[in-house]
């Protein structure tokens, strides 16, 4: 049981990154209708790869769940980047962020501004999606061993 509270906590906190990062790169200047928020949704859509990255790859050292333990808590990393791909998908179909990145494209039209505003949320949530790919072959590969193991 507290190995489960250890793996749902930490899940969570993969989960409420992916949300912060989205939140302060794109859902911000939404809301305050900013000019130009290029930079800031390039360094928030970098920070949020990176630290989820490094966080689901090398937390099972700090943990102490290296080994093959980590097969549950690297499925419940994959649950918890699907989710958050899944919040992510909706929140950008909204009212608020939809038409906003839509006028952005259409304000840098025949330029690059106009295909960065466009498909520049597809790169936020790929890199995402990646991870989640990730963990959950690391966690099958895991799984797999550990049941050959059980059996053997």
């Amino acid at each position: 049981m507290k190995r489960a509270i250890g793996y749902l906590s930490l899940s969570a906190a993969v989960f409420l990154i992916a949300m912060l990062f989205m939140y302060i790169g794109f859902i911000s200047p939404a809301r305050n209708g900013a000019e130009s928020p290029f930079i800031r949704m390039i360094i928030c859509t970098l920070l949020c790869i990176v630290i989820i990255s490094f966080s689901t790859r090398y937390i099972h050292l700090i943990t102490g769940l290296a080994g093959l333990d980590s097969a549950h808590l690297n499925l419940g990393f994959t649950i918890a980047i699907v989710l958050a791909l899944f919040t992510e998908y909706v929140s950008f179909g909204n009212t608020t962020l939809e038409p906003y990145y839509t006028d952005l494209a259409d304000k840098y039209k025949n330029g690059a501004g106009e295909y960065f505003y466009t498909y520049f949320k597809y790169i936020f949530m790929g890199g995402q999606a990646l991870i989640a790919v990730r963990t959950f072959i690391h966690s099958a590969v895991l799984g797999l061993i550990k049941t050959i193991i059980k059996h053997c």
